[in-house]
């Protein structure tokens, strides 16, 4: 390689870390930009107040250091014999009083103005928070671990909101204050402020590299840090109590703990102790430079150069100069850490959004009351990110309008794949479902989800009153006269409300006062009767007798058939008893549609429902 060659790869080298760091600093200063609007926009009119008083506060320690001169020169005259103003003196002598009474007197109102701001800054984030959580109208991201990294990440980010202002605080009351001193300091030598400034440079870059690095050390820990606070709440979750304390996990949890912590600590200590070693030199850079500043007062002093309360100016400036370059080089890296954060929650705000593709706004049909032709898959592909392993193969299906079907399949035969793919929490790779003849993609997805009621098998518990999380079903029907007791009674939880002691406005949770937890049974109840509730042109049970008793889930059947008549059904379940009871079976298997007919025409046709079905049905001979 020729020197030339070596020469244009330096240069080329040497532009590409200047181009990184101008993105990375544009993006930093973009961060703080956001954040700063986010705290403003909150009570732009307290801030205005608050930021008053941080001036304010910040200059009196200059205007202190000015009345220290002429206080010390004033007396100086005095024990001197000269003649002298007795108001004149005392009048300096109160003012410099004053300057450490009203800091005093200001402080508690500007932490009371802080503590609002910081209220409302948090109380913003959280509402932009779940208004990105809204925007993530499918499942593609939120499944994915990577994303619970991100979001554990995030969660971090919002304390770290409140320290932005703060430290904004701290940051433009120590660069007003340092101002003022190194204007002071520029009347002795014009050299002096600018030495001491460029002496704090190496200083400002360790402080970012460092909290660089701790950053990044948090980030590939994400996931080890999540598994610490898991294993942290499982021991107290009510969830797990009962398994906890009957198999004796509490001293397995806690080793699992220990041993991630071991890991988390040993990173994150070797890090602080090479911060530890650079802060020792730079300390001994500033001392030194404090004892050059001394030195070099003396040496004005000696020469007559300086009055006595020039001498007590300048070594005050001196000290509170320094200790202020020193403040503002950690306030620096503070608040680096803290961009660092905010950069992150920013970047999860902006890519907050739907997943699977959407058609343009207005554009986007209107999912119809009653279905005509029905539902069909087509030549359905489907996997999930991050993964080889195809759930779904050329499945071809159809739900009939107006009939109830039935789908089975072993376990992870892609059974909830299919709603998912049906509700469009993820759009296949490759066929398409029609929606009575159009494409999925092609309807409004509120529209669409609008016309779909669905029974998961994970339901929601909500920490509501029964009658909300009813309601929940059809939040935006309650004006059409949604009736949560009749949905209650068609799904037979008309009978858990009579035994709740405020009824239907009882909350489901004992997180509350006046509370109560249900069984499993009971949930499900809750959980049909809010799928019913809505007026839906699909409705999909995944599971949904799957902790009712027989008898409940005859019960359930013959009113669920009443309750869809005319309607398109769909019922994922493992019990044959319930499954026999529809009017078409579809049989999922290696990813494809082997089977589909009715229950007497599977049997007859002697293949894998048949198989199922008799090893079911075998138990109960």
């Amino acid at each position: 390689m020729t020197l030339f060659t070596r020469a244009g790869e330096a240069v080329k080298n040497l532009w590409q870390r200047v181009a990184n760091f101008a993105r990375g600093f544009s993006s930093t200063l973009g961060a703080w930009r956001r954040g700063l609007a986010l705290v403003t926009a909150a009570a732009p009119r307290m801030v205005a107040v608050y930021f008053a008083f941080v001036i304010v506060i910040s200059l009196v320690p200059v205007l202190q250091v000015w009345l220290l001169r002429l206080v010390v020169d004033s007396l100086a005259v005095a024990v001197s014999g000269a003649a002298y103003s007795v108001s004149a003196l005392l009048a300096l002598a109160v003012l410099y009083a004053l300057t450490y009474v009203i800091p005093a007197g200001l402080e508690p109102i500007q932490q009371t103005l802080n503590a609002w701001l910081e209220d409302r800054a948090v109380a913003e984030m959280d509402r932009r928070l779940m208004d990105a959580g809204i925007r993530l109208t499918d499942l593609v991201r939120i499944e994915r671990p990577a994303f619970q990294d991100q979001l554990r990440l995030v969660q971090d980010a919002i304390l770290f909101l409140p320290r932005l202002v703060a430290y904004l605080q701290l940051g433009l009351g120590t660069a007003l204050t340092l101002g003022g001193m190194l204007l002071l300091l520029a009347r002795l030598h014009p050299l002096l402020p600018v030495i001491l400034a460029v002496l704090s440079v190496p200083h400002l870059i360790g402080e970012k590299r460092l909290q660089e690095t701790r950053f990044q050390a948090m980030n590939d820990r994400s996931r080890a840090a999540r598994e610490m606070n898991y294993c942290a709440r499982v021991t107290t979750d009510p969830a797990a109590a009962k398994e906890i304390r009957v198999f004796g996990l509490g001293d397995f949890f806690l080793r699992r703990f220990r041993s991630r912590f071991a890991t988390a600590y040993e990173e994150m200590s070797r890090i602080r102790k090479s911060h530890l070693r650079v802060s020792a030199w730079f300390t001994a850079l500033h001392a030194l430079a404090l004892a050059g500043g001394f030195w070099y007062v003396a040496v004005q002093a000696a020469a007559g150069q300086l009055t006595l309360g020039d001498i007590a100016l300048y070594f005050s400036v001196v000290i509170q100069t320094q200790g202020r370059l020193q403040n503002l080089v950690f306030w620096f890296g503070f608040q680096y850490e803290i961009l660092l954060h905010l950069r992150g929650l920013f970047s999860f705000l902006d890519q907050a959004g739907p997943a699977v593709e959407l058609p343009p706004p207005s554009q986007g049909k209107q999912a119809p009351t009653d279905l005509i032709q029905g539902i069909e898959l087509r030549g359905i592909h489907f996997r999930y990110p991050e993964s080889d392993l195809p759930v779904l193969e050329d499945a071809n299906a159809r739900l009939p309008r107006g009939a109830v079907t039935a789908l089975v399949g072993a376990n992870g035969a892609g059974k909830s794949t299919f709603v998912k793919l049906l509700t469009r929490m993820y759009d296949p790779d490759d066929g398409e479902i029609l929606f009575d003849g159009i494409p999925l993609a092609m309807y409004d997805l509120k529209s669409l989800r609008g016309r779909i009621a669905v029974l998961y098998q994970d339901f929601a518990r909500f920490a509501l009153t029964m009658r909300e999380n009813i309601e929940m079903g059809a939040l935006e029907e309650n004006g059409s006269g949604v009736n949560v007791e009749h949905a209650a009674r068609w799904a037979g939880a008309d009978d858990v409300a009579a035994a709740l002691p405020n009824g239907y406005d009882t909350p489901l949770t004992r997180r509350f006062e006046g509370g109560v937890e249900l069984s499993g049974g009971e949930w499900q109840k809750i959980a049909l009767a809010r799928a019913f509730v809505r007026d839906a042109a699909l409705v999909i049970l995944d599971e949904p007798t799957a902790a009712l008793d027989a008898e409940a889930e005859y019960r359930l059947f013959e009113r669920f058939r009443q309750l869809v008549a005319g309607k398109t059904a769909l019922i994922i379940s493992h019990r044959f008893s319930t499954v026999r009871m529809a009017d078409h079976i579809l049989v999922l298997e290696e990813g494809r549609i082997a089977e589909a007919g009715s229950h007497g025409e599977l049997i007859s046709l002697g293949g894998r429902y048949a198989e199922l079905f008799e090893m079911q049905a075998g138990r109960y001979r």
